[in-house]
């Protein structure tokens, strides 16, 4: 965002150089010229559709599949979707012809064709970190950025170390009149059912009003429709129906800006998951992500060819983000700097395309406090030292605001925003997940080619009670229902911006 705000704001949109923060933009030099821009991490979502009559461009997968005629499905997109448990690794989407403006991709169309493409180079790391008190200052600016507003504004509270550290500054900085707003999945330790359990008891804090709602099992699978017409395609993310009642919490509660931690877990290294990682078990980056558990599930679903095919398509994804590495640093990369290069674009990203499909699905703007005032660039600065220390991760931001979090805080390990589909179903919830599976195989093998005898494979693991079945369970009814929603027809030509010749 630029200070002014406005339509300066929306002008400079084409200077990225000049804009913080998010935006996704188009805009026309002259006649027959569409100039598109997005931000470098790509926090406002941007698609484009190129077919020999011209290219559209909309905002959303779900308004192009009806430009030009119906968008066919792409089965190696699906197998790396169904490898992976994230979207598509190969640049594309779901569909032919469809893809994602890329995070920092600047674009222009003419006579209805993409004739010109470039992607923002990356500046080389800082050589030193930053100093004592440098994030703190930064953090605090972007706070007052993301405060700007003339409608009620509110802070999504998971009771983490993020929106923790989010709601101390704003309780310290004498932040009125806040709504705040929690789901409480059933069964685990996250969530947020009173602010007091967060230790906050500035005077400020006495006018805030704080909802929460319960989530569980059959929230989960009931919210799997609403999920997919959301999103255009199926997710492998549990938290996508937990993130939607969030979304609607947040608008029956009056609020139209949600400020959110989305990018501190893979600004500040949060997940746990990354422990080995910087431990310096990992030797190849690949097999961060690459599970030959999982690979062999997927042979069984959908055949060892595609199977193959979408791990080839997952090690060339690695390999560039490897050399954005290694542009940036000017050497050869090690196994975290890949990591954190490919974390960017492939879960930081659909991250944030959830965040602002299912707020926008209720009408509410999402803002994201640590991806503003040059937090992203401040934050490859440090060492990886700084990151993660032992079993704990995102160190360096507990140290920097230790005077704000109560003691517990400064060691408490992730609490992952996602539903426990294992504990939830393997017991007296596994029938449903069970009957849910068996009633989708018709529909997956011939909508997807997902081989009947692989599902019962994966029926037999979910009654040996196999975590990773359930993983896979999940990514499957939710592509189910994204087949049954494609059998609808949707068209959404009407929402699309076009380019034709």
């Amino acid at each position: 965002m630029t200070p002014g705000g406005g339509l300066d704001e929306a002008r400079s949109a084409c200077e990225p150089e000049l804009v913080d923060g998010m935006y996704a933009a188009a805009s026309s030099p002259s006649e027959h010229v569409l100039r598109l821009v997005r931000d470098p991490l790509g926090i406002k979502p941007l698609y484009v559709r190129e077919a020999p009559v011209g290219v559209a461009v909309s905002s959303e997968v779900v308004s192009l599949l009806g430009a030009f005629g119906p968008a066919s499905v792409r089965t190696e997109a699906f197998a790396q979707f169904l490898l992976t448990g994230r979207r598509v690794v190969d640049g594309g989407s779901f569909f032919e012809g469809i893809r994602p403006v890329a995070p920092g991709e600047s674009m222009t169309l003419e006579a209805g064709e993409i004739t010109a493409s470039t992607r923002s180079v990356p500046r080389c790391s800082e050589p030193s970190a930053p100093a004592p008190g440098e994030l703190r200052a930064r953090f605090e600016e972007a706070v007052d950025r993301v405060l700007l507003s003339e409608r009620p504004i509110g802070v999504a509270l998971s009771g983490g170390l993020d929106s923790t550290i989010l709601a101390r500054v704003l309780a310290r900085r004498g932040v009125r009149h806040m709504l705040t707003v929690s789901v409480c999945p059933e069964g685990t330790g996250d969530g947020v059912r009173s602010l007091g359990e967060l230790g906050l008891n500035d005077g400020a804090v006495a006018t805030w009003r704080h909802h929460w709602t319960p989530f569980g099992p059959s929230d989960l699978l009931d919210g799997l429709p609403s999920a997919v017409r959301a999103f255009g395609e199926p997710v492998a993310m549990t938290s996508v129906p937990m993130y939607a009642a969030l979304a609607k919490l947040a608008g029956a509660s009056g609020i139209t800006v949600l400020l959110v931690g989305e990018g501190a877990d893979e600004l500040f290294a949060g997940y746990n998951r990354y422990v080995p990682l910087y431990a310096g078990t990992v030797g190849d980056p690949v097999d961060f992500y690459l599970s030959q558990e999982r690979l062999k599930l997927v042979r069984e679903l959908i055949g060892p060819d595609l199977a193959e095919a979408a791990a080839d398509a997952l090690r060339a994804a690695v390999g560039r983000s490897e050399a954005v590495a290694e542009q940036r640093h000017g050497r050869r990369p090690g196994s975290v700097e890949v990591v954190r290069e490919f974390e960017y674009e492939h879960s930081l990203e659909p991250l944030l395309r959830r965040t602002d499909h299912l707020l926008m699905a209720e009408g509410i703007e999402g803002r994201t406090p640590f991806l503003h005032a040059g937090i992203p660039d401040l934050a490859r600065r440090y060492p990886s030292s700084a990151l993660v220390r032992g079993n704990l991760t995102k160190a360096v931001l507990r140290e920097e605001f230790a005077d704000l979090l109560p003691s517990h805080y400064r060691e408490i390990a992730k609490q992952p925003f996602r539903a426990p589909v294992h504990r939830w179903f393997s017991g007296t919830g596994l029938p449903r997940m069970d009957s849910a599976l068996a009633g989708a195989t018709e529909p997956l093998y011939h909508g997807l080619g997902v081989l009947p005898t692989g599902v019962r494979t994966l029926r037999d693991r979910l009654a040996q009670g196999d975590p990773l079945a359930f993983t896979m369970a999940f990514g499957l009814l939710c592509a189910a229902e994204w087949i049954s929603w494609l059998e609808e027809s949707p068209t959404g030509e009407e929402e699309a911006s076009y380019a034709g010749r």
